[in-house]
């Protein structure tokens, strides 16, 4: 066959194909839209293959998802042409006539050359190779020299079924640690991710090999059902990517889920309906692939030998659950048969028996989870607690959490278990674990902390209401319930606190001891802050974000060793102002003195001693009306710069610093101002390069200069931020934008608090509009997780005065709103 009668058939294929993509929506080509596409090239393979004139002895086989009859849309088309040996030569020539054209036409194809011993040597090799030729198939020549190849193929899985299935169990774990676990990332890989497609296939192979008595009807059903809904959604993506994409990122889930025929459903979004049936289809997967690999890998020694025998009831059913994690184990086969055969009401009625064995569990950590999501894959977690139900499998709409509702639940259990358990060197944790907090109470506080994200608005309330109800329906006792329930009322109370607050206000400190109440209470809310940020995501445990938790919960805990607050933060500001002298020993003494007296008490009692003695030559020296100081270095922290600025204070400063750092190229990580009793502005901001990890000297030159010409009216930063930001990619997150204005915070300060999805000079842009309003920023606390940015700003108007008139705020809300959206 000639170039253009191949060619002819390429565009034949691509016609046919693009028929079949459009004769259904996206988001409904699932298994048999996979097959027919299948069939389709091995049409025009066939003929190809054909009239290419194939010498003797070889033939054309189809391997891994094409050899499955699994053709997605953009998935590469994986061929092997396996030969005799006889003709190598002939044979290479062979592929280029096969395979030059469907690169032409822009095909994607995977391909390889091998004789059978070839095969068989590649699969003793490598595990991916020998799994995607377990799929293969002849498409045209020689049947018989491909069917050696799989035969040998086969034989290699056979021969040693036990080193095969654990051959497959090793690279599952590998895989996870890799593409994480698609049962309740919230960005899941659908094919290489844990419970994802590749683990179908999986349980395909081992079924294949080692027989079907390792998989129970019930599991069958569910695979087969994970299958159809997770090939119609990574279909769904490649068709709006136009790549052979496995991942499912925020950004497509709205689209996806429209074309998968998701609606908005009270309490539940379309893209949240959409991903809640991938983590439970995904889940589905994961535990039938975990317990056939167990089983394969056992050599069948975990199958049970006859019908399973059912617990008398489910209180000896969590009583055997119990016994197993409180010795590290997790669940297993036989353990779950017998359960899932247990009669188990729709919601089961507690008794002292069942509490003590759920308790048992909650405090075993790990093995607890384990068991916990045993309990869950075979419903009964829903019937133990019925609140449950509302967060298994729904993902989280926001930039800190990586998981499910259900699953950073768990993770925070298991984190606050090891915490109560084998403690660790970090002196807040020794310190909240010696108020000897209710041990009971903690872990039922930190299970339950964001029971109420279940779609209705704001979850504390929601969750205050649903644990004191779970709380009961379990039958906790009194002391324990309390602390349970006023964990999950107050548990964003300290890590808010710290990071959006002035902590040196005195009244803040007392208003947060008051609500607080007591020592233990304290104990067992730092200990949930700790272990809810840890199981969050690393963004949410920074180490800036810990020093803030640690110094709130010191001066909190001062409130309750003493019941005395002035006296206390006094004597603090007199040490750390005498550290500072102690350390500007060489520097003239009336000079330091006048430094001393010029700075605010927040910057004394926020800055450590030695980084305030650093910035001494910068900040002492008077400074010029259009003078402007930067001065950088790099922090303990890998790749991360204080950026200190020094200038007269003025209307729009603080916003032009923000811009000229946009433009230079560095995102601002956290922020601090303070200004002067002679009205000097000093800013000091944590910074790191937005696309090079180091930020070289040529970086802060060109930083100054743009600061310089921008204090002096020189250029229009709101051009330039303009202009630069349009050559990158906006945001991927879709968190809302939030101004929330409080005059209760602060005796002297209106408190304003901005959220918004972090993009390039968003700072800018809040103080730009803040400057514009005449508003005069005295403190700024400026924090980023990932793609979202929550930043406050105790502001006060031109005459030094709190913003109290609603006319104002309301302005201040819509101006700050505007900005950001615009």
């Amino acid at each position: 066959m000639g170039s253009a009668p191949r060619g002819a058939s390429i565009e034949r294929l691509r016609e046919e194909l693009g028929a079949l993509d459009r004769a259904y929506s996206p988001g409904h080509h699932g298994l048999w839209s996979a097959r027919r596409r299948a069939e389709l090239l091995d049409g025009v393979l066939a003929e190809m293959f054909g009239a290419a004139e194939p010498p003797r002895g070889v033939g054309l086989a189809a391997v891994g998802g094409y050899g499955r009859y699994q053709q997605l849309p953009r998935s590469d088309i994986d061929l092997l042409i396996v030969h005799d040996g006889r003709s190598p030569q002939e044979v290479a020539a062979l592929a280029e006539r096969l395979l030059y054209p469907l690169w032409d036409g822009g095909f994607e194809v995977g391909h390889a050359v091998r004789t059978p011993l070839e095969c068989e040597q590649v699969a003793r090799d490598h595990l991916d190779a020998l799994t995607s030729m377990l799929d293969l198939r002849t498409v045209a020549g020689d049947s018989a020299v491909a069917g050696e190849a799989a035969d040998r193929v086969r034989a290699v899985a056979t021969d040693d079924v036990t080193a095969f299935a654990r051959a497959l169990r090793e690279d599952a774990l590998v895989r996870a640690e890799r593409f994480g676990v698609s049962a309740h990332l919230l960005e899941p890989d659908l094919k290489n991710g844990a419970g994802g497609l590749r683990d179908v296939q999986v349980v395909r192979w081992a079924t294949a090999v080692a027989g079907d008595a390792l998989l129970r009807t019930a599991e069958r059903a569910r695979i087969d059902a994970a299958e159809e809904f997770l090939t119609r959604v990574r279909s769904a993506v490649q068709f709006e990517t136009g790549t052979h994409g496995d991942r499912l990122p925020l950004e497509l889930q709205p689209p996806i889920a429209r074309v998968m025929g998701f609606s908005d459903e009270p309490r539940l979004i379309a893209e949240d309906g959409l991903m809640r049936a991938v983590f439970e289809h995904a889940r589905a997967v994961r535990w039938s692939a975990e317990n056939v690999l167990a089983r394969a890998a056992e050599g069948g020694a975990s199958m049970p030998t006859g019908a399973p025998e059912p617990f008398p009831g489910p209180d000896e059913a969590l009583e055997a659950l119990a016994e197993v994690a409180e010795s590290g184990d997790r669940p297993d086969a036989r353990l779950l048969d017998s359960l899932e055969v247990t009669p188990v009401a729709d919601t089961i009625v507690w008794t002292d028996r069942t509490r003590g064995a759920f308790m048992r569990i909650l405090r075993t950590g790990e093995a607890g989870v384990a068991t916990l999501d045993a309990l869950d894959r075979l419903g009964v977690m829903g019937r133990l607690l019925p609140a449950w139900t509302d967060v298994r499998c729904r993902p989280q709409r926001d930039p800190y959490h990586r998981f499910t509702v259900d699953t950073h639940l768990t993770r925070a259990l298991a984190e606050m278990s090891r915490l109560i358990e084998e403690g660790d060197d970090d002196p807040l944790t020794t310190g909240a674990l010696a108020q000897e907090p209710d041990r009971n109470g903690l872990v039922l506080g930190a299970l339950l902390h964001d029971i109420g994200k279940i779609g209705e608005g704001g979850h504390v309330p929601a969750g205050a209401r649903i644990a004191t109800e779970t709380l009961e329906h379990i039958g906790v006792p009194g002391p324990t319930r309390d602390l349970a329930a006023f964990m999950v009322a107050e548990h964003l109370l300290i890590p808010d606190t710290a990071t959006r607050r002035d902590l040196t206000d005195e009244n803040l400190i007392f208003d947060v001891a008051a609500r607080i109440g007591s020592p233990d209470r304290l104990g067992a809310l730092t200990l949930l802050a700790k272990a809810d940020a840890i199981a969050t995501g690393p963004s949410a445990w920074t180490p800036w974000r810990q020093t803030l938790v640690r110094e709130l919960v010191s001066r909190v805990q001062r409130v309750f060793d003493r019941g005395h607050m002035g006296t206390e933060l006094a004597q603090q500001l007199t040490d750390r102002t005498d550290a500072v002298r102690d350390l500007l020993g060489a520097e003239p003494e009336d000079a330091v003195e006048r430094f001393v007296l010029r700075m605010p008490r927040g910057y004394f009692l926020s800055i450590d001693p030695e980084r305030i003695a650093a910035h001494y030559p910068t900040i002492a020296p008077d400074v010029g009306s259009t003078e402007v100081r930067a001065t950088s270095r790099l922090v303990m922290k890998a790749n991360t710069y204080e950026l200190l600025v020094v200038a007269a204070d003025r209307p729009g400063l603080l916003s032009w610093i923000a811009g000229a750092v946009a433009l230079a190229g560095l995102s601002i990580l956290t922020a601090q101002a303070f200004t002067t009793d002679d009205g000097v502005a000093v800013d000091v901001f944590e910074v790191e390069g937005v696309f090079e990890d180091e930020v070289d000297d040529a970086r802060w030159r060109e930083f100054r200069g743009v600061l310089r010409k921008a204090v002096e009216g020189r250029l229009s930063l709101e051009h330039l931020v303009a202009q630069k930001r349009s050559r990158y990619p906006g945001s991927r997150s879709n968190a809302p934008i939030t101004v929330v204005i409080d005059n209760e915070v602060s005796d002297y300060s209106t408190v304003i608090e901005v959220g918004a999805p972090d993009r390039l000079g968003l700072l800018y842009d809040i103080t730009r509009a803040l400057a514009e309003l005449t508003l005069d920023v005295h403190l700024a606390k400026v924090a980023t997780y990932t793609d979202r940015v929550i930043d406050s700003f105790y502001v006060r108007d031109a005459l030094g005065r709190k913003v109290t008139d609603a006319r104002q705020v309301d302005e201040i809300e819509s101006v700050v709103r505007d900005r950001l959206s615009g």
